[in-house]
């Protein structure tokens, strides 16, 4: 089994820590990178949380921050939930990936850590904790986040890319189908997927959290393996 790492979360504040790994609370990316808007709604994409890869990473000294629209039950429709699907091992189609075509929804802004700022021109959303990462002994489903290692999953196949464009993918990190980010009482709520169903009414989620991609959906986070400009691609696995 290829070693990844798993996490471990602390919950305290963002302003009396000083992890370059992290849930929730403010970005720290570039400054002149943009904050993310949505392509298909035009709403500010929600930060969830930002890894800096470790020292025995091929990436290390290169962090990645990851934004996705909470707006999506609300004012996406059916067929604007998930990027293109990547099918499992096979060769991905040139084009397919290209960030500014394939990241409607979401964002995956990959840079040098020591360029990253603490943007505070964007209002935190989903609730700061702290990631300490450890190397992985056994692969283990219930672990929030799992960077590199080997793929979970869910019971029915293996859906892994394998090229694009030429180069290798690998497995960049995955998240628990089961693991909810807890958000601020002052954030914005997700619309309830079931309500999302028909033509009925939509209403807010009760739970004081947003999914990722929907409830009970393992999430898996792709890319080429170059150190510079790596092309990233998803894949989601239901439960």
């Amino acid at each position: 089994m290829r070693r990844g790492w798993h996490c471990i979360l602390t919950k305290r504040e963002q302003k009396d820590d000083d992890s370059s790994s992290f849930i929730g609370g403010k970005p720290c990316i570039p400054i002149d990178i943009p904050l993310p808007i949505c392509m298909i709604c035009g709403e500010p994409l929600t930060f969830f949380f930002q890894i800096a890869f470790p020292k025995e990473h091929m990436w290390a000294g290169k962090s990645l921050a990851f934004f996705y629209c909470t707006s999506a039950y609300d004012k996406h429709n059916d067929k604007q939930q998930f990027p293109p699907k990547l099918i499992g091992n096979s060769v991905v189609a040139d084009g397919v990936l290209e960030p500014n075509s394939y990241q409607t929804l979401f964002r995956a802004v990959y840079f040098d850590t020591e360029k990253g700022v603490m943007r505070e021109d964007y209002k935190g959303r989903v609730v700061y904790q702290r990631i300490d990462w450890v190397r992985i002994k056994k692969k283990d489903p219930s672990i929030p986040l799992t960077l590199a290692g080997e793929p979970v999953w869910l019971g029915y196949g293996n859906e892994r890319p394998k090229i694009y464009e030429g180069k290798k993918m690998e497995l960049v990190l995955q998240v628990a189908e089961r693991f909810r980010f807890d958000k601020y009482p002052d954030a914005p709520s997700q619309m309830d997927e079931f309500s999302c169903i028909g033509e009925g009414p939509r209403y807010p989620r009760k739970e004081n959290n947003y999914t990722f991609f929907f409830d009970h959906n393992r999430v898996y986070l792709w890319a080429t393996k170059e150190r510079e400009n790596p092309v990233f691609g998803l894949n989601v696995q239901p439960d």
